[in-house]
């Protein structure tokens, strides 16, 4: 395949982070999974469908808004962060 007819995708990874959309997805996966490994080792209970993925739908919430924006970006980190330790908190009572 020649490289004429598809050029290398130049992004460098410093770039990709930067989107903020793609900061909030890390800080989300990163949440994902320290609730379920805490959810498992640590409580061990079984989280329902809905609370297993909480800090998701706040993602989600945050991709159909369409804010891009610095104070978008941070609002919505901390309400994907403050999701989890309610979830964990919720289950560990």
């Amino acid at each position: 395949m020649s490289t004429a007819m598809h050029p290398p995708d130049r992004r460098t990874w410093r770039s990709r982070v930067d989107d903020p959309q793609v900061r909030v997805a890390l800080v989300t996966a990163a949440c994902l999974l320290v609730e379920a490994l805490v959810a498992k080792n640590v409580l061990d209970v079984e989280l329902s469908f809905f609370a297993q993925f909480a800090p998701f739908w706040v993602f989600v919430a945050y991709l159909v808004t369409g804010l891009r924006d610095r104070a978008s970006e941070l609002s919505f980190s901390m309400a994907v962060v403050l999701t989890t330790g309610a979830v964990l908190v919720l289950y560990a009572l």
